[in-house]
């Protein structure tokens, strides 16, 4: 089995890489950057690419793959995911993704969405009901999401929408709340937040890689699913198992800063119809993951960065 995927690069594409590799599937990464070797023997390819479709089918066709990753985004964090110029660079780069995996010819394509496309949904997200994002990167998200399947439907390529969890581990370095958190404690200093009442679902990235290879190889074709841990907390419990794993006499400034929005953010993912697809059930709690993603942030000396 062989696996095209952009974004292989990133935080989570990264985990899925090592993840398929792990499954003995060959992977194809298609990136615009400069790859680390990677100890893979020959089940790691990687093609250097602008990702426009007339570059990609030169360079891929004639070869046979069967499934399609599509994580690759650009303006994942900070000030980027309200660039609307940014963000709808992404479309038509979607849309070339799904028509090159039909023409190599990939069975499934998998995009991944976001929780972002759902941040005002008052319970655990319902993926019938309308999207509400707060930003243009949702928004773009919302939009990728209806045209792909629009498309995906005219050229008769089968797809799965994977919406993709709050994520944390290991060598995220983007704008989050996570790592905000732990990097903010072990420089010694005082994190401040808004009220921190919002009930959040966090999903360890190996996790979340883990989901996306189960959706690859048993998802029903033609499906939007959620990825999560299932586990539903105010966001406040999450920074305080933080702080306390840390040094539990930190001081935390929950409340201190004015909150955005009047309505409250939340981020609750069902995972009924992924367990009941393809068996995926979280096996690394929070605090394990957290664990791990402490000791990496000392190992590597992420705290002096500012």
């Amino acid at each position: 089995m062989k696996a095209l995927i952009t974004g292989g690069t990133g935080f989570i594409g990264r985990h899925l890489v090592k993840e398929l590799v792990n499954r003995s599937i060959g992977v194809t990464i298609l990136t615009s950057h400069v790859v680390p070797e990677q100890d893979a023997g020959t089940l790691i390819e990687t093609v250097y690419t602008t990702y426009e479709y007339n570059d990609l089918i030169e360079k891929l066709l004639g070869k046979k793959y069967d499934i399609f990753y599509h994580l690759g985004w650009a303006g994942v964090g900070g000030v980027d995911k309200n660039n609307i110029f940014l963000q709808s660079s992404n479309i038509q780069v979607a849309i070339d993704m799904l028509r090159l995996s039909k023409d190599v010819g990939c069975t499934l394509f998998v995009a991944a969405g976001t929780v972002a496309e759902y941040v005002f949904c008052k319970n655990v997200i319902d993926f019938s009901l309308k999207q509400t994002p707060n930003d243009i990167y949702g928004a773009t998200k919302v939009a990728v999401h209806y045209l792909l399947e629009a498309i995906a439907k005219q050229i008769g390529q089968d797809m799965i929408w994977a919406v993709l969890p709050s994520t944390f581990g290991e060598g995220r370095k983007e704008d989050n709340i996570i790592t905000y958190t732990i990097m903010t404690l072990l420089r010694g200093e005082y994190p401040r937040y808004g009220r921190l009442e919002q009930i959040w679902d966090f999903l360890y990235v190996e996790e979340v890689a883990r989901a996306l290879a189960e959706l690859g190889e048993k998802g029903k074709h033609n499906m939007t699913y959620g990825i999560g841990s299932g586990v539903y907390k105010p966001l406040k419990d999450y920074i305080y198992i933080i702080r306390d794993m840390i040094n539990p006499e930190l001081p935390l400034g929950i409340g201190e800063r004015v909150c955005e929005y009047a309505e409250p953010e939340s981020s609750c993912v069902n995972i009924e119809q992924l367990t009941r697809d393809t068996g995926f059930i979280p096996q690394i709690s929070f605090e394990e993951g957290i664990k791990r993603t402490i000791e990496y942030y000392r190992e590597h000396n992420l705290n002096k960065i500012h």
